[in-house]
């Protein structure tokens, strides 16, 4: 299989040091492995993960709400607007081995919710506030499946993302 493993990482999309800090560091050990990251583009942890990535050589994907090239993270390697709002979450999380989950608002959960119907891994940073503290080690319906995976510091989320793409 030629086809490189891709890695979603998801959450919030305004500035938050200590969560863009975390999404950095993934993004970067997502690039390490050869891997290909995947984000909504836009700022915030989004566009921490993307500048990880590409300060690691890594390829990232931008996959973006908007109807223009220009709105995405400027660290991004590939950019693809689909004009679609919100609605591109779903996009984002069929295009994913793996979905890394850190903090996240309302967009996230979304994102989190269709992952689980798709029955994508899904890795929660319960080290920091939002939706991945929340929803950590738990699961969300009746779906017959493993719970949301719970990473308590940053050296989890590597061992899972190792663990889930082989």
């Amino acid at each position: 299989m030629n086809r490189k493993k891709q890695v979603l990482v998801i959450g919030d999309s305004g500035f938050f040091p200590e969560k863009n800090a975390v999404a950095y560091e993934i993004g970067k050990f997502v690039a390490q492995n050869g891997w290909v990251l995947i984000t909504g583009g836009r700022d915030g942890v989004m566009d921490a993960a993307t500048k990880g990535s590409a300060d690691a050589g890594g390829i990232s994907v931008a996959i973006t709400p908007f109807d223009d090239l220009s709105n995405a993270t400027p660290y991004a390697t590939i950019v693809i607007p689909t004009g679609m709002g919100f609605a591109r979450n779903y996009i984002n999380v069929l295009s994913a081995d793996v979905v890394v989950v850190v903090g996240g608002g309302a967009g996230t959960l979304s994102e989190i919710a269709y992952a689980w119907q798709f029955n994508k891994p899904i890795i929660a940073c319960s080290f920091v506030d939002g939706w991945s503290r929340e929803l950590a080690g738990k699961s969300i319906d009746y779906r017959a499946r493993e719970p949301i995976i719970n990473a308590s510091n940053l050296e989890e989320v590597f061992y899972h993302l190792k663990r889930v793409l082989g």
